[in-house]
């Protein structure tokens, strides 16, 4: 594969930026502006079209960067199950769902609350698959499908191709968190998911969560569809299952441990045990 066009120096992220954050904002902030409710029309379409800001970026700025290989590098990384090793299918899928769990046994194990998890929308979901399933679809186009085509499926890229891939997961991670600063601003949106959450665990969540993205992103031949889940069931372990403020605080210490082991164990510089991380023009995942 062609190396990446030429650009003006951090051109490639400026250019980036001008669509998750610029793009995002715009809309976003109109319904601030405006006293729009999130989910009501018309601020429910202002919504939904600056949440594309990330899918817009990656897409565009991998044109800019790759040309069409670049594009098609993107899609068969977001439509291959191939690129996910098998061993690698449990954590894409299971992580959060086992932390959320081990969370919760640990809380009651120690004392903290007798009731970590709520359970009351988890109880009404899975006794009505159409409701569960239109939950699973909701969640799925309006925040991972459209996020991950640019946080992982152009930035982390850009950014291994500069700094470690620690240093590359904080960047992503704070630039993820920032992108998120207008809806807690706008009127109903985390209404509809129980409130404001936690600043500390919401944080957490982003920033140091974002090590394991990274993680599962260089063992998985830079996988897209990897991503999308992981993100996934994240956000669908936390709406279902959701934990009470004590058992948030406990669960955010587990992920800084969590994330500690795995730098310490696959190494920051790459976070991979098997040789160096995949770039996309130089890696080719089929013949490793």
């Amino acid at each position: 594969m062609k190396r990446p066009r030429s650009l003006s120096p951090r051109g490639d992220l400026l250019g980036y930026l001008l669509f998750s954050h610029g793009w995002s904002w715009v809309f976003w902030g109109i319904v601030v502006v405006m006293g729009w409710d999130a989910f009501a029309s018309p601020g429910v379409i202002f919504l939904i079209v600056g949440g594309t800001g990330p899918m817009l970026g990656g897409i565009v700025m991998s044109w800019v960067v790759g040309g069409s290989s670049e594009l098609t590098d993107l899609r068969h990384r977001m439509t291959d199950p191939r690129r996910i090793p098998a061993r690698w299918w449990p954590v894409v899928v299971g992580f959060f769902p086992a932390v959320t769990a081990g969370t919760a046994l640990l809380a009651i194990g120690l004392g903290v609350t007798g009731q970590p998890i709520t359970l009351g929308e988890a109880s009404e979901l899975f006794v009505s698959p159409p409701a569960l399933l239109s939950t699973a679809v909701f969640i799925l186009i309006l925040g991972p499908l459209p996020e991950e085509i640019g946080w992982r499926g152009y930035l982390l890229d850009r950014l291994q191709l500069r700094w470690g891939a620690l240093t590359a997961s904080l960047l992503v991670g704070i630039v993820w968190l920032s992108w998120h600063g207008p809806l807690f601003l706008m009127q109903g949106y985390y209404d509809s998911f129980g409130g404001p959450p936690n600043p500390f665990t919401f944080a957490t969540g982003v920033v140091v969560v974002s090590i394991f993205y990274t993680w599962v992103h260089n063992n998985t031949h830079r996988s897209l569809l990897a991503a999308i889940i992981f993100h996934f069931s994240q956000n669908f372990t936390g709406q279902v299952f959701d934990l009470t403020l004590a058992a948030s605080v406990m669960q955010a210490v587990i992920f800084v441990i969590s994330a500690g082991v795995v730098v310490l164990l696959w190494g920051p510089k790459e976070l991979r045990q098997r040789g160096k991380r995949p770039h996309n023009w130089q890696f080719d995942w089929g013949q490793q």
